[in-house]
């Protein structure tokens, strides 16, 4: 067995859109560098049911019609990235639908899963579906969300942007975004965004209303979230920013030079709108970047 075949596979969501063949090329240079499987896996449409004496001759033809269709856009995937990255292992699946709830349970044993901001048949204004919504709300490992206007989805020299705020989440973000840019040898941006409303494990009513106070306090969270990163890696390269501003618009403002942004999930609730946080949601819905999101596992 060789080693990545012992490790947890990078799994894409492929269906032969635009988007998602750019998200899988994305992901097959990240298991290319870190000799990780590459799972290419594809939803069959979920069946259709009528009622009458012809409808099972009917469902046989469309099951292997999609089936077909299924093999077509896998082999075609497989072929393309086979021919830039041959070194990579990789598989094919296909799996009923609907996507989102096979893409999930394909997270469970992932390094990593991603997907296409707009896949086929994808909604209008930035095409964020429920396919997307369900993995980044329930999946059990990092979710690449891939949206991107740069030539190739290939990674470059630009660096890392990750939202940092002290949280546990925000701690596996970083963590991700250090393995991404120790693979490539990129810079992070660490970004701290704060202002009303915004409240730290270090706040007490005493010093909230106390502006310079705070502003020591946002520096101290942000050296002890970065803490250690840079003892375990002597050549990473982090600028840190701390402005007092809403933390997506300064994620955001910052990504125009990045080609990734990583951030936690901070989901709470059962219902699918309140399951991710308000910076994350704000990112998912309006980021023109790969991102990132990073969750913990239940």
């Amino acid at each position: 067995m060789n080693a990545a075949a012992r490790r947890p596979p990078i799994v894409v969501g492929v269906d032969g859109s635009e988007e998602a063949t750019r998200a899988m090329v994305w992901a097959a240079a990240i298991a290319d560098r870190k000799s990780v499987t590459l799972q290419l896996a594809h939803s069959l449409p979920t069946s259709w049911y009528h009622y009458s004496e012809a409808a099972p001759l009917f469902q046989a033809e469309f099951n292997e019609d999609a089936e077909r269709t299924a093999h077509e856009i896998l082999d075609r995937a497989a072929l393309a990235v086979k021919s830039e990255f041959p070194e990579v292992t990789v598989l094919s699946s296909t799996h009923p639908g609907p996507a989102g709830m096979a893409l999930t349970g394909l997270s469970r044993q992932a390094f990593m899963v991603v997907v296409g901001a707009t896949g086929a048949g994808a909604a209008e204004s930035r095409g964020i579906g429920s396919t997307v919504m369900r993995v980044v709300n329930h999946a059990q490992c990092p979710v690449t969300v891939f949206s991107s206007d740069a030539p190739s989805p290939v990674p470059d020299h630009r660096p890392v942007v990750v939202g940092v705020d002290g949280s546990e989440l925000s701690s596996l973000a970083i963590s991700a975004a250090v393995e991404f840019a120790t693979t490539f040898d990129v810079p992070i941006l660490a970004v701290h965004g704060w202002g009303p409303g915004h409240t730290s494990r270090h706040h007490t009513p005493s010093t909230t209303g106390n502006s310079a106070v705070v502003e020591d306090e946002q520096s101290v969270l942000m050296a002890e979230s970065l803490a250690g990163w840079k003892e375990t890696y002597p050549d990473l390269r982090v600028t840190t920013i701390i402005e007092r501003s809403n933390p997506a618009e300064l994620i955001r403002q910052y990504s125009h030079d990045a080609q990734l942004v990583v951030v936690g999930s901070h989901g709470h609730g059962r219902l699918v709108g309140a399951l991710l946080g308000s910076t994350s949601q704000n990112l998912l819905h309006h980021l023109t970047r790969p991102l990132m999101i990073c969750r913990r596992a239940s």
